[in-house]
Parts: structure tokens; C-alpha cells; sequence
């Protein structure tokens, strides 16, 4: 069951991939751009309610309910809950559209700081938009947003 404002550990083990050692594996997912795709799928066997799509705009879909959920890291980076199309090269940030679909939206943000220590929060995009309308959390606010 989801609980949003819950903060969820998780702690993975026996991460392999072929002759590469467990600690260049934990560095790397460490980078949101490799850990997404394989949290997205985590997820869902996490919470059995969420089903992975992978769609425009989202990732999952409650099955109960059929709630849209996008999935997000918080890196060294902070964590940014703005829709890929806002941000990387040559993009603009278009502060009325990120927040349009953050209203619609709710965010699975898993913290991988640590990892494979997983810290993993459900909020929902209003309540995230209110506090950060510019769609970034900062990394000074990762404890204040896992608390």
C-alpha cells in the first residue's frame, strides 16, 4: 500500500552485472540517468499497486485507482521533478508547464545517495510545486524532504 510523506529503505544486494565489481556498480547507480530505468522497474515489485508503463509525461500507473506516478532520483544534484523535456542541453525551462503537469501528477523520489541504500518518498506534485516552483529541491533539502 502507498503512503504518501512515508519514508520507505530499501537495501539491495547481490548487484552484478557480468565482470564488473560491485563497487563500480554502486558508483554508477549513484548517477540518476543509469539508476531510473532499473528503479522504475524496482517499484513495481515494491508496491504491486503500481504498474511500470513507461509513458509520455510518466512512469507508472496505479492499479487501484489508475493515479499517474513519475519516478525521480535525488542525486548530488538535488532532485528535479520537471518533466525531461525542461531540462538538458539546449532546453528551456517553461515554469508554467512544468507545474501544469506536476498538479496532475504524483512523484515517487528515491534518494540514491547511498546506495545501494534506497531511500524512497510518494508526494504528491502540488505540495512539491507549492514549496519548489521551480521543480528543483534542492540538495540542502534532501533530510527535510525524507523526514
Amino acid at each position: 500500500m502507498i503512503v504518501f510523506d512515508k519514508t520507505y529503505y530499501f537495501e539491495l544486494e547481490n548487484i552484478s552485472f557480468d565482470i564488473l565489481q560491485e563497487s563500480e556498480l554502486n558508483r554508477m547507480f549513484k548517477d540518476g540517468r543509469i539508476a531510473s530505468k532499473f528503479l522504475e522497474i524496482m517499484i513495481e515489485k515494491w508496491f504491486p499497486d503500481l504498474q511500470y508503463v513507461n509513458a509520455r509525461g510518466h512512469d507508472h500507473v496505479s492499479l487501484t485507482d489508475g493515479q499517474k506516478y513519475e519516478q525521480k532520483c535525488f542525486t548530488k544534484s538535488g532532485c528535479r521533478f520537471m518533466q525531461s523535456i525542461n531540462f538538458g542541453g539546449g532546453r528551456v525551462f517553461n515554469e508554467e508547464k512544468a507545474i501544469e503537469h506536476s498538479s496532475t501528477m504524483n512523484y515517487i523520489i528515491c534518494d540514491i545517495l547511498s546506495f545501494p541504500k534506497i531511500r524512497l518518498i510518494f508526494k504528491k506534485g502540488p505540495d512539491l510545486t507549492n514549496q519548489y516552483s521551480n521543480c528543483i529541491i534542492p540538495l540542502k533539502d534532501l533530510e527535510k524532504l525524507f523526514n
